[in-house]
């Protein structure tokens, strides 16, 4: 049987530049999943990414911690809403892309 899936985010704009940064998805509705799978490439100076979590989509609540995702690498997901930063600090990025999706 092939897992249910569902394209819940994906990022192929402008790259993203120090002045431009963080970028930073609407919240998105995982509710009724239980991973998603990120993917993602940003080349050139520093990038930081992080998944922030929300008991009601409006805002980040520390309660629902995430670890840095690593792309090609699904996490549990322990909030019924959660939201994709990156910061880019060093450098402007030639690249940047994001895809995730969500998984039973």
């Amino acid at each position: 049987m092939a897992a249910i899936s569902r394209g819940l985010y994906v990022y192929n704009g402008p790259v993203l530049t120090v002045a431009g940064s963080p970028l930073l998805s609407a919240w998105l509705d995982v509710s009724g999943y239980g991973r998603v799978l990120p993917w993602f490439v940003f080349a050139a100076g520093t990038s930081t990414h992080s998944i922030e979590g929300s008991w009601d989509g409006t805002a980040a609540d520390a309660d629902f911690a995430y670890t840095a995702p690593t792309s090609g690498t699904e996490f549990n997901v322990v909030s019924p809403f959660i939201r994709w930063r990156t910061v880019q600090t060093v450098a402007d990025a030639t690249k940047s892309k994001v895809y995730l999706v969500a998984r039973l």
